[in-house]
């Protein structure tokens, strides 16, 4: 039987290299405006900019004069808004320096910076999967001089391997999108070392259907019962 290598990452698993965190804390102050325009929509009947402009000048605690009389339940909207959105605040500037130190926004910027260079690549070679043989196949091809992409589902691989220097996508190598990422349109071959027949297939169809002149070499096995 075919062995699977490591746990193929998911759609979710795809964002590990990037500042989630960062992302999270946004959303947060992003909900928090929401909830304050929408709550003085409703408890004051303030018109929708009124009420917006209101929970900025809250939350930002920037003390300009109130845009409409406030009733004891706004009053108390306003001392909630005014509280969590220094704690929020606070939040959000505390995971921006924690990503800072530990790296995660240099992480994003080099997987950035490694997507803009495979764009400018134009006869490189693409090896689908780094298992025991994709990593052979990707050892020959850069002694030979090559420039290789290398994708492969696996997301802690693929960050290992691009400390190291060779490009790469994480990201399921059966998909348009993903050999797109990998320049497929502009490179010379592909070579699929993916663990079973049927992704080996897919993979062959999709990258012949980008570029019809691709040199292409696929992985086959063979099980006997």
């Amino acid at each position: 039987m075919a062995r699977s290598e490591d746990v193929v990452a998911t759609g979710t698993a795809m964002l590990v290299d990037t500042p989630a965190r960062l992302f999270r804390a946004t959303a947060l102050v992003a909900g928090l405006f929401l909830i304050g325009t929408l709550g003085y929509r409703v408890v004051e009947g303030a018109p929708w900019w009124d009420a917006f402009y209101m929970t900025v000048i809250t939350i930002t605690t920037v003390g300009f004069a109130e845009q409409f009389p406030l009733s004891q339940v706004g009053e108390v909207l306003t001392v909630v808004l005014l509280v969590a959105g220094l704690g929020i605040f606070f939040f959000l500037a505390s995971e921006i320096g924690r990503s800072v130190m530990e790296g995660e926004l240099r992480h994003y910027l080099g997987r950035i910076r490694r997507s803009r260079m495979i764009e400018r690549m134009s006869g490189h070679e693409i090896v689908c999967g780094y298992g025991r043989t994709g990593r052979t196949v990707v050892e020959e091809l850069r002694h030979a001089g090559r420039q290789v992409v290398v994708v492969d589902s696996r997301v802690l691989r693929m960050q290992e391997l691009a400390e190291t220097g060779v490009p790469t996508v994480a990201g399921d190598a059966t998909l348009e999108a993903t050999l797109l990422s990998a320049n497929v349109q502009h490179a010379r071959g592909l070579v699929s070392c993916l663990s079973d027949d049927a992704h080996n297939v897919y993979t062959v169809l999709t990258a012949r259907t980008l570029n019809p002149n691709l040199f292409i070499v696929a992985r086959g096995w063979r099980i006997w019962w």
